[in-house]
């Protein structure tokens, strides 16, 4: 298990400098390796080279044909570089490694032997994280902000000095110059970490998304080989991150934010010496299996101190509200891996509103008042029954304005509330909880599950115990906030933005929308009146006039107004075909085009 001998060669990976050329430096490398043991390269037992740019089988079958006409009698083994690096990392062929240099890459292997990868698809085309693309992002923000179209950032000063340019105009002779060089643009990548690390909310939001892709990608990676809930390891390699104390912070958060269990460990060995391990398992020597090591339970994501808010009062005003936004956007970005739940929910949710049943949502805190307000909005923009739509909070109504201390923690109320709404089974009942355990929450979501309604559970955190609780679970990991624990920040931001689809979506499809107008408002005031009238005009294409006739003899009814202006016909007959069509505006006109008529 000693390292005899190492050598260094040139860049080798094949599809950015050729097979020969690649070939070349590995036996470089390999023979410098040799010689410093004192050792015949050729007289080895085997030898697996393990590079970047060589996935695929027919990649591999060229590698390994040149291979053995260099070295004829040891074995020849062809892996992807990822590989040696997680073995490298780990001892064995079994977790995942997460390598952010000039590239990226994760790469995963489960116990069965199964692998993923995400990224790795070459600096051009990464989903971003590593060097290049901090560099590249970088370049690009302090030219937004010499253009004006970005905020100011310390960045210009920084990267203008480094490279001895006298401003920003200077960057774009150098970027497709010199900086045309891979290398020159990942080089600046120490630069943006360093602005970040003074509170620059530019630098930061760089360093925050790129932090976020390797996470989404070693969680990629963990849901395809099933390591997503349970322990495993997670290696951190590459310049980038082995260099950086505050990057790998960062990405370390990110990754927790995603996979709560996972054991993240900084690579202690080169990736070469994870090359030699597989060689030698290759003459007999298998790898051990993975230990994990004893940890405590994991602190909700949402709880933890913000690696890239630290020293947050010591900042400016700007800085300050600069790093909130640029932590919003992050919270926004991580509602797209929920997307697919949301829908699945809504296509659950629809017929049970058709049929007559409710939308409950039910939270304590922030996530009761966010519910309550998506519910309070719904009657005057859908023109539903006002319980239709309903919320129930932790503490009553006296929780909408103040905290009543307690309250989330009761769980007798949770049951009560259901009781008390007599929830059946058309109902749905959506619970809201950033940490995913507030008791009161829980209690309710139990009793409606056991009483037939749909349960829901929009949780902030993964792995958390409502998702037990609930027949369809919403995770959005918001991560943690810009002050550690205020929940009402990004976790309530995502949760707002969860409940606008989940009630939206329904009411689109329950018909209460056509085209993209709320053809079921209620026209209360002056203001939603002209709006009614604006929407007639619309989609009927006839005069101002002519609409607001129209929508007095239809009573302001402006469905009625809208398939009697489509479909031609009187006012009563377009009340009887919405009946007909279950107030779906499309099905009670036709396929008639009338005239243009968007329908």
């Amino acid at each position: 298990g000693r390292t005899l001998g190492q050598g260094e060669g040139k860049a080798a990976n094949p599809q950015q400098v050729g097979w020969t050329e690649a070939l070349a430096a590995v036996r470089a490398a390999v023979a410098r390796a040799a010689d410093r043991a004192g050792v015949d390269a050729n007289a080895a037992a085997a030898i697996t080279l393990a590079l970047a740019g060589v996935d695929r089988a027919d990649e591999r079958a060229t590698l390994t044909r040149l291979a053995r006409d260099a070295w004829p009698s040891p074995r020849i083994r062809v892996e992807n570089d990822a590989l040696a690096a997680l073995v490298a990392g780990v001892g064995t062929a079994y977790g995942i490694v997460l390598v952010a240099g000039t590239g990226m890459i994760a790469y995963g292997v489960n116990e069965t032997g199964a692998v993923a990868r995400a990224g790795g698809w070459g600096y051009r085309a990464d989903p971003g994280g590593s060097g290049y693309t901090l560099g590249l992002d970088a370049i690009r923000a302090v030219l937004a902000a010499s253009d004006g179209t970005g905020p100011a950032t310390c960045l210009q000063e920084i990267l203008l000095a480094h490279l001895n340019l006298s401003q920003p105009a200077d960057l774009i002779p150098w970027l497709y110059g010199k900086g045309g060089h891979v290398e020159a643009t990942a080089a600046l990548a120490p630069h943006v970490l360093a602005c970040a690390v003074q509170g620059d909310p530019v630098a930061a939001g760089i360093v925050a998304r790129s932090a976020d892709a390797l996470a989404d990608a070693a969680w990629a990676v963990a849901r395809r080989i099933g390591l997503d809930a349970r322990p495993c390891p997670v290696v951190l390699a590459g310049g980038l991150l082995t260099r950086s104390h505050f990057y790998r912070a960062v990405v370390t958060q990110a990754v927790h934010t995603r996979l709560p269990l996972a054991q993240v460990d900084l690579a202690q060995r080169p990736a070469a010496v994870g090359a030699a391990l597989l060689a030698w398992e290759d003459v007999g020597r298998p790898l051990p299996d993975w230990q994990p090591r004893a940890t405590s339970a994991p602190v909700w994501a949402t709880e933890q101190p913000n690696v890239l808010t630290r020293g947050l009062d010591t900042r400016t005003p700007f800085q300050i509200v600069g790093l909130m936004h640029e932590e919003d956007r992050r919270a926004v970005a991580a509602v797209r891996s929920a997307l697919v739940d949301v829908a699945a929910a809504v296509e659950a949710i629809v017929p049970r509103m058709a049929a007559g049943g409710r939308l409950i949502y039910v939270g304590a805190g922030t996530p009761g008042r966010l519910g309550v307000l998506d519910a309070s909005e719904c009657p005057p923009t859908f023109g539903v029954p006002a319980d239709t739509v309903t919320a129930v909070i932790a503490g009553g109504e006296q929780a909408i304005r103040y905290a009543v201390e307690g309250a989330e923690d009761d769980e007798d109320a949770g049951r009560a509330d259901m009781a008390r709404l007599r929830v059946g089974p058309q109902d749905t009942v959506v619970g809201i909880s950033a940490s995913g355990r507030t008791p009161y929450v829980r209690a309710a979501l139990r009793e409606a599950r056991q009483r037939g309604a749909l349960t829901v559970a929009v949780v902030c955190n993964a792995l958390s115990p409502m998702e037990g609780e609930a027949d369809h679970v919403i995770r959005v990991p918001a991560g943690p906030e810009v002050i550690a624990g205020s929940t009402r920040l990004k976790a309530g931001t995502v949760q707002k933005l969860v409940l606008n689809m989940l009630s939206t979506a329904s009411m689109v499809r329950l018909g209460k929308v056509f085209d993209n107008l709320m053809v079921d408002v209620q026209p209360a005031n002056r203001k939603l009146r002209h709006r009614a009238q604006r929407i007639l005009t619309t989609l009927a294409h006839i005069e101002e006039q002519e609409a607001r006739a129209l929508l007095e003899r239809s009573n302001w009814n402006v469905k009625v107004a809208l398939v009697s202006a489509l479909a031609g016909c009187s006012v009563d007959e377009a009340r009887s075909r919405l009946q007909d069509s279950g107030g779906r505006v499309r099905e009670a006109v036709g396929a008639r085009d009338n005239g243009g008529a968007r329908v």
